[in-house]
Parts: structure tokens; sequence; C-alpha cells
């Protein structure tokens, strides 16, 4: 009976960190911020960005640097994360980490938004165990 408890309380206890998680990345805020990442600024060299799409780079490395903190200390699965924000993971990493370098250089903070590029890292592994099957 205890174990059954256990794993239902382990139920509970992700279902509502998965709540949380998508309150968190859901809103339409982060939802448009990660949009203008992944369609606005793919494309455009990082030494270009204004002000603005700065801010708004930022917005998606905090958002996914708080889930991954999340991920990490066992709130949520990491496969749940991934399975269901991968792809947005895998997309907006490849176009802000020169954002994330160049911030990393000028505020001597190796470990800024690190758990975002942990997480980021679990999304490209979790699509390779899909493609792959292994």
């Amino acid at each position: 009976i205890m174990a059954i408890q256990i794993k239902e309380m382990r139920r509970a206890t992700y279902a509502a960190a998965f709540k949380a998680v998508y309150e968190i990345l859901q809103t339409d805020d982060l939802r448009a911020t990660r949009r203008t990442v992944m369609v606005s600024l793919a494309g455009k060299p990082f030494e270009s960005w204004t002000d603005e799409e700065k801010l708004i780079a930022d917005k998606v490395c905090a958002s996914y640097d708080v889930v991954a903190i999340m991920v990490r200390h066992g709130m949520v699965p990491a496969d749940v994360v991934a399975e269901n924000w991968g792809d947005s993971l895998r997309r907006t990493w490849r176009v802000v980490s020169p954002f994330i370098n160049a911030n990393r250089v000028q505020r001597n903070s190796r470990g800024l938004w690190d758990d975002y590029e942990w997480l980021a890292g679990q999304a490209i592994k979790f699509q390779k165990t899909m493609v792959t099957g292994e």
C-alpha cells in the first residue's frame, strides 16, 4: 500500500510541476518571444540584433532556464519537457547561443543560463533517441 501511495504522490507532484511548466511557457507573451527568436532572429547575425531583440532573447533564456532548474531538481521529468517543448528548445538554443556566449563573457559568468543549455542538450538527445530508437 505504501508503494502505491508513493507512486500516486509522485504522479501528483509531477502533474503539479507540469502545470507550472505549462503556465510558465505557454503565456501569450512567452510564446510570442519564442516565435520572434525562431522566426525573426533565426537568420539574423547576433551583432545586428537591436536592444529590443536582445530583451526578447533574454526572456526566452530566462524562462527556459527556470524550467531547466525544475527539471534538474527532479520536479518534472526531462523527457516530458523534451517531448513537449523539444523543438522549441533546440531551435531557440541554436539562435540564442551567440547571445548567451556574449553575455557570459560580458558578465564574466560561465554559469549564466547553463541550465537552459543543459535542457537544450537533453532535447537534442531526446530527438536522437526518437529518430534512432535507442
